[in-house]
């Protein structure tokens, strides 16, 4: 008798508590929202400049192909105060534009100028057609709706760990390939303007 006394407020406990487990809702999980992924820093979000492609590699770097090479020293030839072989070696000043600079200025700031040429050079100039760079600090959701939400900065922190993730993204980084604009699927809640993001997945 007295262990059936001691087991009956333990069974009492134990259909209480499944009552109360039963009563509470279930949080509900976080909507998803699918969309292009933008740099948010962009001065441009008209749809007919987000629908641009990404600038090349190739369009933006100089061309370094011998020919290239010797065209633009025929173009420098034909300068005022240019060397007669239209290289860079000029005794007197050169002229472009305009703008005369004499021989010594001249190398003095091409030496200060080339050395920073480098591979990812282009991945840390903004893209005018929105699409994501090295120096993207900030980004957007472009839905499929045309509404343009900004991620709040745990987003930002999501998405730039996304992109970094990304064979895309990493290609970009090493001046390998251009910007790019990945679809994404971002989990949170939408505040004002922005995402209150939770998680954000390149697709």
């Amino acid at each position: 008798m007295n262990t059936i006394l001691r087991f009956v407020p333990l069974a009492w406990a134990a259909l209480t508590l499944a009552a109360q487990s039963a009563e509470t809702p279930k949080p509900s999980p976080s909507p998803v929202f699918q969309g292009v992924l933008l740099d948010a820093g962009c001065r441009d979000f008209s749809s007919r400049n987000v629908n641009r492609p990404p600038l090349s590699v190739a369009g933006a770097n100089p061309a370094q192909t011998p020919e290239a090479i010797a065209a633009a020293k025929a173009s420098n030839a034909k300068q005022p105060g240019a060397a007669p072989n239209g290289g860079a070696e000029s005794a007197g000043p050169r002229t472009a534009f305009g703008i005369t600079v004499d021989a010594q200025t001249l190398a003095a700031e091409r030496s200060d100028v080339l050395p920073h040429q480098v591979a990812d050079l282009l991945s840390r100039q903004s893209d005018p057609t929105c699409a994501i760079k090295g120096n993207t600090r900030a980004y957007a959701l472009l839905m499929d709706s045309g509404r343009l939400l900004d991620l709040d900065d745990g987003g930002n922190t999501y998405a730039t760990v996304a992109v970094e993730g990304s064979d895309a993204g990493r290609a970009m980084l090493t001046g390998q390939a251009p910007g790019f604009k990945p679809r994404a699927k971002v989990k949170g809640r939408i505040q004002g303007d922005k995402i209150i993001a939770s998680s954000v997945q390149l697709q």
